[in-house]
């Protein structure tokens, strides 16, 4: 297996499974880790946009506030009050403080500087005349133009460095219907890297760089009207504000990430997901190949066996089935296919088959055996052909899939038939012998039984009349002639006594022959029971005391019972000279027992006892428990076995328990009527 392995882990198929699945894996990886990162810089785009925005609102409001405070500034200027320097400073100053991004206010009357704000830092611009400043002159000429307030930059500033500048014309009120006259101008100078600076949070203007330049209305560059797709790209905002369209961008000071914050995680979550599928595949494969190993070590244990074997699944389809098996059924070999029901393969066989014979038996047999099919209880025989006989096992999977073991027993079943015909032979035997003895030991009993009492026979009665009518008849021809008598009536009752016990011995045979035909009849009739169990325990108490043994009897009242009398009397009879026979000493008690079911006899003794291996043994057929009084007693060893019968007969059962060295009891049960029992248990 392993070399089986090693070669498909090295093989093309697998090699190109395992890139496949890394290429989808990474494919899906690098999707997952690219979409995270384009929704990363979405994001910060989105964040630049809305800081954009808020730089943007906050630009546009300096330079509205800036207006503002300018036009009261002209307002001062055109005034003729006192301390103009002093509350234009102030005002500047506040200015300032609210706007750090303001970097110079300049007076420029006839566009010559005359003032600056704050002072020190622009004293090197006063006197500085717009006419030889041409960066700015435009500018000048635009607000003058314009009569309204303009901004340009970035410009290069006189002071150095670069910045806005917003110049505010400054006219004076007309007197009487003539035109205002041009004052000069105001210019502001704003420092465009304090120009952006968020009041709310400085730290989140200065990771961007911002630009903001002016165009005319309705003139945009080739750049703008176009949508980048560049996700480096400044984002942009624009806004109308003193007749220009202004355009505010912001980009990263530091340029765009080069990853994702999740990127990592979702690498490393990758690099362990191929991994873990890799070693799942692994895993998978080797699964695969020793249920492979374990299907065909299967399928070759199956087609081995010289057993047939059939698989049906849950739906009775065929699932598998052995060589053996087909050459069992050669009839329906070529339908043996995996699919076919069990069902089409029984009416295929009996068709082929012609089994049975009669075709209106067919459908019930078909039956009978679908039946059998879908509840098996057990192994049976089928004769499958002439002299074939095949045991089936049929037995069902905890999964619903019902298998079956088909197994030649035709040799085992002609031994069989084989056994039973020399049985049957053998009791036939015994039978006819028994019969045969049967007449000439009740002669020889009958006879001895005469000769037992021969004093009383007229032949015995004339020799001792005439013994007495003669003269010559001494005393010791008397004596003789009696002791002859006495000798004859003991020989005679010993021949009595051993041919009863022969003649038991053939009834025993006789009955146990009409049992094994099947042919014991019972005279089943209401009799009571005390009557026959006190009867016989009276019967055996003189062979109970010739023993020196005592027989006693006990009931709980009178009993009937649906049974034989005589048959009865047999079972009883046997019980008790079972108990007399092995019982050395002691007592042995017959109690009768009765409830509303049941009647039962309990046969008690002091006797040897029985072991455990061998209470089995003890209701066999010519079976004894081997010991010296079993071998003293002698006997056939069919009494408790036709005393079982008798009582299985009877819809009863004889049951023992024992002990050894301590003794045994027989239990003989026997049902009660059914009107009686009713009758008990309504009282």
């Amino acid at each position: 297996m392993a070399n089986a392995f090693r070669d498909y882990a090295t093989s093309n198929a697998y090699i190109i499974v395992n890139f496949i699945v890394l290429c989808c894996v990474a494919g899906i990886s690098y999707s997952i880790v690219k979409l995270d990162y384009e929704q990363h810089i979405a994001s910060i785009r989105q964040d630049a946009r809305q800081t954009l925005h808020e730089v943007s609102n906050q630009v546009q409001h300096q330079f509205q506030e800036t207006i503002l405070v300018t036009k009261n500034i002209e307002n001062i200027l055109l005034s003729g009050e006192a301390f103009k320097d002093k509350k234009i400073e102030l005002l500047v100053k506040e200015l300032r403080d609210r706007n750090p991004g303001i970097q110079a206010f300049a007076l420029a009357p006839d566009l010559k500087i005359t003032h600056s704000y704050p002072k020190t830092p622009n004293a090197g611009v006063i006197g500085l005349e717009y006419k030889n400043i041409p960066t700015q002159l435009s500018g000048v000429a635009n607000a003058y133009r314009r009569q309204s307030p303009t901004i340009e930059g970035p410009l290069n500033l006189v002071q150095g460095g670069k910045g806005y500048i917003m110049h505010y014309p400054v006219f004076e009120r007309p007197i009487g219907l003539g035109a205002p006259r041009f004052w000069g101008v105001m210019s502001i100078v704003f420092q465009p890297d304090r120009l952006f600076e968020l009041h709310q949070n400085p730290h989140q203007a200065a990771d961007y760089i911002y630009s903001l330049r002016a165009f005319p209305t309705g003139v945009m560059p080739d750049e703008i009207e176009h949508a980048t797709i560049d996700p480096a790209a400044p984002v942009r905002t624009r806004f109308e504000l003193l007749g220009k369209t202004w355009e505010a961008t912001a980009s990263l000071a530091n340029g765009l990430p080069p990853y994702a914050p999740q990127s990592p995680y979702l690498v490393a979550f990758a690099l362990i997901a191929t991994i873990a599928l890799m070693a799942g595949l692994w895993a998978f494969r080797r699964v695969t190949l020793k249920k492979q190993e374990a299907h065909a070590l299967l399928a070759e244990g199956i087609g081995s066996i010289q057993e047939g074997f059939i698989a049906f699944n849950e739906k009775e389809r065929l699932v598998t089935v052995n060589s053996k098996f087909l050459e069992y059924h050669p009839e329906i070999a070529d339908l043996l296919i995996p699919g076919k029901t069990i069902e089409e393969l029984l009416r295929h066989w009996v068709a082929r088959h012609q089994h049975p014979e009669k075709v209106e038996e067919r459908e019930a047999w078909i039956a009978k055996r679908l039946a059998r099919f879908r509840n098996p209880t057990g192994a049976f025989i089928l004769e499958v052909s002439d002299n074939f006989w095949l045991k089936v096992t049929e037995s069902r999977t905890p999964h619903g899939y019902t298998v079956g073991i088909w197994t030649d027993v035709t040799a085992e079943k002609r031994a069989l038939d084989a056994a039973k015909a020399a049985d049957r032979e053998k009791t036939e035997f015994l039978n006819n012998v028994s019969h045969e003895l049967r007449t000439p030991l009740t002669v020889i009993s009958g006879r001895a039984t005469f000769l037992q009492h021969a004093e009383k026979l007229p032949q015995a009665r004339r020799l001792q009349t005439a013994l007495n009518n003669s003269a010559n008849a001494t005393p010791d021809i008397r004596h003789s002639v009696d002791e002859f008598q006495n000798f004859v009536s003991d020989q005679a009752g010993g021949i009595a006594g051993s041919s009863k016990h022969m003649l038991r011995l053939v009834e025993d045979l006789l009955d146990w022959t009409k049992v094994a035909r099947g042919k014991m009849e019972l005279d089943l009739q209401e009799i009571e029971t005390s009557e026959i169990a006190r009867s016989v325990a009276d019967d055996l108490r003189p062979d109970a005391e010739a023993k020196g043994l005592t027989l006693t009897y006990e009931d709980n009242g009178t009993a009937s019972a649906n049974a034989d009398p005589v048959r009865l009397r047999q079972i009883l009879y046997n019980l008790i000279s079972n108990a007399i026979k092995f019982t050395r000493t002691g007592n042995i008690h017959l109690k009768m027992h009765q409830t509303a079911e049941e009647i039962t006899f309990a046969v008690t003794d002091t006797g040897c006892g029985i072991s455990e291996d061998n209470l089995a043994r003890v209701f066999l057929r010519f079976q004894q428990v081997d010991g010296s009084m079993s071998r003293e007693n002698g006997g056939l060893g069919l009494g408790l076995a036709i005393a079982e019968q008798l009582a299985t007969l009877h819809g009863g059962s004889l049951s023992l328990e024992s002990k050894i060295d301590v003794g045994s009891t027989f239990r003989l049960t026997l049902p009660r009527p059914v009107a009686d029992s009713e009758m008990r248990r309504s009282a």
